[in-house]
């Protein structure tokens, strides 16, 4: 074997190698808990070490098995959240910048969803947003989404709205926004009617909402997002090729401060188009508040 042949045969033996690692990193087996304390000015005395459970991007389609949403919902029902909060993409819908409908909206994938996290439970209850494939997919995939956790779980949904929650003497206030990238996102409406010295936790599947919080000028404590899957492939040194955001990697994975307002961005559950995670583990994450 010449010098080139033995190069060819090394760097093709180094693909199929991170491909099987990366096929490897998406299973039920490779899913971590990630435990995040975040600090809040003013938190409740009684909010104290409250617990969020938070799961997103699940993307349940052909490339994302039932056993790795399960395995996902079994690790956070282990911590005891004290509520969950799900922000987007439960399922694989169509990809608008590929041509044709790449993981097109299936029933039987958001059924699989469904079923996987049958055991989800907490005792201030469930929250949810919709992510940019849920809308992508259409009025009749946002419509089952809705009604298939709502009935399967009782998850509350905060389309452009806003839920009070209580525990002991403290409170603070949940927010929710539609995808930024939908016509239908509304901060304004999310924040409308909310106590502006409360604490305010705001859901949005995309992390760019806080271009929108900066705009409106509007005082948030804590962004709960997904959307960047952590980048799915991440490159050493340079973070993911290409990222779905304004704001190139800032808001790519982990908790990310913005002045007073913290972001912390999850690295989701499924991966899109390939069953290929490299250098970012699926998560899923709770958030002890202090």
């Amino acid at each position: 074997m010449n010098r080139r042949d033995f190069l060819q045969f090394g760097l093709r033996g180094i693909v199929v190698a991170g491909l099987g690692k990366g096929f490897y990193n998406t299973t039920s087996e490779q899913v971590e808990i990630v435990r995040t304390s975040v600090k809040i000015r003013n938190l409740p005395a009684a909010l104290q070490g409250l617990k969020i459970g938070l799961l997103t991007d699940l993307h349940a389609s052909f490339v994302v098995s039932s056993e790795t949403i399960r395995s996902a919902g079994r690790l956070l029902m282990a911590e005891k959240p004290d509520l969950i909060v799900m922000t987007g993409d439960y399922i694989s819908g169509s990809t608008r910048f590929l041509s044709g409908s790449v993981g097109q909206f299936k029933k039987e994938y958001l059924s699989k969803c469904i079923d996987a996290l049958s055991g989800l439970k907490a005792p201030l209850g469930i929250y949810g947003v919709l992510g940019n494939h849920d809308f992508w997919s259409g009025p009749e995939s946002v419509k089952a989404i809705c009604e298939a956790f709502t009935r399967q779980m009782g998850m509350v949904w905060l389309r452009n709205s806003s839920v009070e929650i209580r525990r002991g003497r403290g409170s603070l206030h949940l927010l929710g926004v539609d995808d930024y990238w939908e016509p239908s996102c509304s901060l304004a409406a999310a924040c409308k009617g909310v106590d502006t010295d409360g604490i305010k936790i705001l859901l949005s599947h995309n992390p760019d909402i806080n271009d929108e919080i900066f705009l409106l000028r509007e005082r948030i404590d804590l962004v709960l997002s997904g959307h960047t899957h952590g980048g799915q492939v991440v490159v050493p040194f340079l973070g993911q090729p290409v990222m779905p955001s304004k704001f190139g990697q800032k808001y790519r994975a982990g908790l990310v401060r913005d002045g007073d307002r913290q972001t912390y961005i999850s690295r989701g559950v499924g991966c899109l188009l390939a069953p290929i995670r490299l250098n970012c583990p699926p998560e899923a994450t709770v958030l002890t508040l202090t």
